[in-house]
Formats: structure tokens, C-alpha cells, sequence
């Protein structure tokens, strides 16, 4: 007996999505142009969100918001050990040291109380990965966040139409990331986004 197998990445693109790449293409805007910043207006005011930035991954729109923000050597950064290898890797290069946090048993997403307990004075942000598109306990998240006055990178690599108490994820936190791997929702072979309230 012949077992059916699941298609890793089977994105489905209309006429009107090929013709959009041609032009693209015969207009020699493969980098950049003014189809990416239609993009990025369409997106930021999808998500109702005051700023966006178009990048080449979720990955590098991670490690340039870590950046951003000052996220350097010595620092700690608080993430959940259920993520892409992307999440973690984008704090080490910044130098920066990962602290893996235990999930919670149903939302396989990072426990909040699990992140308080990691916290030290090195501690300058934490990533939360709504993991499947399952949106993080974002009111706990941010409150320890204010207390200890450190930056929130949300991982909304899964995440472009999930809601956090009617609040678009990515949103909530500093800075929102966003994939358009093959594999995602919104799916254009590669690309990724970032998101601010703040210039």
C-alpha cells in the first residue's frame, strides 16, 4: 500500500500574482521598489501599526531588531526552547547570550511564569514565538517586561493574521516580525517584516 505524503510548501499563486513578478521583473525591481513599499503600507495598515520595514527573512528582521534595540555582548535574551533554530541563532550573532525558557504544556508556547524566574540584571529582552500561529499570553508577557524594563521582539513568523485579545500579534510588544517563507501564510518564496508603533 502507497502512503499519501504531505507537500512541505504547496503555496497557492493566481495570474494575477505572476503578473505581478513579471513586472517586477521587466521593470528590474527584484531588490527593491515601489511594489515593496506598497507591500510594506499594505501590511503596516493591515496590522494597524504606525511603522514597517520589508527585509530578506523573519531571521533578519529578528537580528536587526535586536539590534535596534541595543541588544549586544553580554546581554541575555529570554526565548522559548520550542522555535526555529532563526530565533536563537539572530540573539547570538548580537553577541548577546540565549536564555532558553520552558513552554506551557498546552500552547506549546513560553510560559510566562517560566520567564520571570529567568531573569537577571543582564536581561535586556525577550522573544516570544507565537508558535503555530497560537498567540502567547501577551498580558503577562508585557507586564514582566514593564517591571523589569526590557524590550519585547515579538516571533510572528507563524502569526501574520493571529490576535491577542483582538490586538493583532506583533503589536503588542516593541517590534513584530513576520516570515513569508514558502511555508507561510502570505507566501512569496522568502521575504520577512518588521513592525513598530515606534519610529
Amino acid at each position: 500500500m502507497e502512503l499519501s505524503k504531505l507537500k512541505f510548501s504547496p503555496p497557492s499563486y493566481t495570474k494575477e500574482e505572476e503578473s505581478a513578478v513579471a513586472e517586477c521583473i521587466r521593470n528590474k525591481w527584484t531588490g527593491s521598489g515601489p511594489k515593496v513599499l506598497e507591500f510594506e503600507e499594505n501590511f503596516r495598515n493591515y496590522k494597524k501599526s504606525k511603522y514597517s520595514a520589508g527585509f530578506f527573512s523573519c531571521t533578519s528582521s529578528l537580528f536587526l531588531a535586536l539590534k535596534v534595540l541595543g541588544i549586544t555582548q553580554g546581554d541575555e535574551v529570554i526565548t522559548t526552547s520550542m522555535t526555529f533554530c532563526s530565533t536563537v541563532n539572530c540573539i547570538i550573532h548580537c553577541g548577546a547570550k540565549p536564555v532558553l525558557c520552558d513552554i506551557d504544556f498546552d500552547s506549546k508556547n513560553i510560559s510566562p511564569e517560566e520567564i520571570e524566574k529567568k531573569i537577571t540584571p543582564k536581561t535586556k529582552a525577550i522573544i516570544p514565538v507565537h508558535f503555530a500561529g497560537y498567540p502567547c499570553e501577551m498580558d503577562s508577557i508585557m507586564r514582566i517586561a514593564r517591571k523589569y524594563k526590557i524590550f519585547v521582539v515579538e516571533d510572528c513568523a507563524h502569526a501574520i493574521e493571529s490576535k491577542f485579545n483582538n490586538q493583532h500579534c506583533g503589536t503588542l510588544g516593541d517590534i513584530g516580525c513576520f516570515s513569508f517563507y514558502a511555508t507561510k501564510n502570505i507566501a512569496i518564496g522568502e521575504g520577512g517584516m518588521a513592525i513598530s508603533n515606534n519610529q
